[in-house]
């Protein structure tokens, strides 16, 4: 198929208004680009910044231990299916039929994420202040025991001391 040799003749030629064109589509062109770059790096530095945050929390998740029980719509899966968070960030999925998987939390879109995130940083500071309680009062009575000891200790030593010689 040609293309109408009178339309050919009508069209400017690029080299008559020096590579620009008053088209309206060519006028957005540009635009359209600049903001899809821009686009783009966003995306890029959401992506690294979520990755820096998971890499970071699952320092602490590692260190404690911790596994936390997801709620199953997290996911959109179905109420019968269980979730848990395991220490290393992945995630144990379990199904009604007892068919279990682990995913990793990269498998997951950046919305799904952001919506775990939202679950269980408020649930790890809570794990974590259970924990440091704990600490706490296992510190406090080990101080307690070993004052009582060295109560005991000091009356040997004082009835040492209170022995005659012979």
């Amino acid at each position: 198929m040609s293309i109408d040799p009178k339309l050919e003749n009508e069209a400017p030629k690029p080299s008559e208004n020096s590579g620009t064109s008053d088209h309206p589509s060519l006028q957005h062109m540009g635009s359209l680009i600049q903001e899809s770059l821009q686009i783009y790096e966003l995306e890029n530095q959401r992506i690294n910044t979520l990755d820096e945050l998971v890499n970071s929390l699952k320092v602490i998740t590692k260190f404690l231990g911790l596994s936390i029980e997801l709620p199953h719509n997290i996911l959109h899966l179905d109420e019968t299916t269980k979730v848990r968070l395991l220490p290393n960030l992945n995630i144990i999925v379990v199904n009604s039929n007892s068919k279990t998987e682990e995913k990793t939390m990269d498998t997951f879109t950046t919305d799904v994420i952001i919506n775990i995130l939202d679950y269980i940083v408020p649930k790890i500071v809570e794990l974590v202040r259970q924990e440091k309680l704990q600490l706490l009062n296992s510190i406090n009575f080990l101080r307690s025991a070993n004052q009582e000891l060295k109560q005991v200790e000091n009356l040997g030593q004082l009835e040492i001391n209170q022995t005659p010689v012979i």
